[in-house]
């Protein structure tokens, strides 16, 4: 696992799992990782980072696929997510960070649980679900993600045209279209089945 941090403009890469992740750090403290929500990136903490910079050195990271951070894979999964900031965690050698996930976000930190109880000092989980209802899938279609691969993109630009602009404003990567490929993309791991037991969340304890 390579460890280089790369120093950009606004920022910093580092390379983890396979991924150039792009992250931005504040403050000094106690470390804290956020984990912002699906087609979101860490501009979306703008707003809290003086706060929560009072008390912790905050990370804030774009996830795989999301703003400047790659995903040479094609492909997303909450599992796969978790593992990359499981590998960012170690390349940057953080003792036992708090984690903050919101939405995707906290899926994620929900699955660093599961399956790397000793990583996090403690988690905040919100706005995660063990299995998606037919309200979330009624919430998703009319949001314009009507199914795996189903992502009504003139629907979107028409009724959300503001929400479009910052997407293409966020995502560019792969050119104007990034946007584009991130819905599609997410619209396959927000469909797919989850597959927690009832034993993998009561097991969600941490022993740092």
């Amino acid at each position: 696992m390579a460890t280089n941090a790369i120093t950009a403009q606004t920022g910093q890469y580092v390379q983890a799992n396979d991924l150039n992740i792009y992250y931005e750090v504040h403050s000094n403290g106690p470390p804290l990782l956020l984990l912002h929500g699906g087609t979101l990136t860490c501009r979306s903490w703008d707003a809290h980072i003086a706060t929560l910079g009072a008390h912790f050195q905050v990370f804030a990271l774009d996830s795989r696929g999301h703003g400047k951070t790659d995903n040479p894979t094609g492909r997303l999964s909450f599992r796969a997510m978790a593992d990359d900031v499981a590998a960012f965690i170690q390349a940057l050698q953080l003792d036992t960070p708090l984690i903050l996930g919101f939405s995707d976000g906290g899926q994620i930190a929900l699955e660093l649980g599961i399956h790397y109880p000793t990583l996090a000092r403690a988690l905040v989980i919100v706005g995660a679900y063990s299995r998606l209802r037919e309200s979330g899938m009624r919430f998703m279609h009319a949001f314009g993600v009507e199914g795996p691969h189903r992502v009504n993109f003139e629907r979107m630009e028409r009724e959300r045209p503001s929400l479009v602009q910052g997407w293409k404003a966020q995502h560019t990567l792969q050119g104007a279209g990034t946007w584009k490929t991130l819905l599609d993309q997410i619209s396959e791991m927000w469909y797919a089945p989850l597959g927690y037991s009832e034993a993998d969340l009561r097991g969600v304890s941490l022993r740092p």
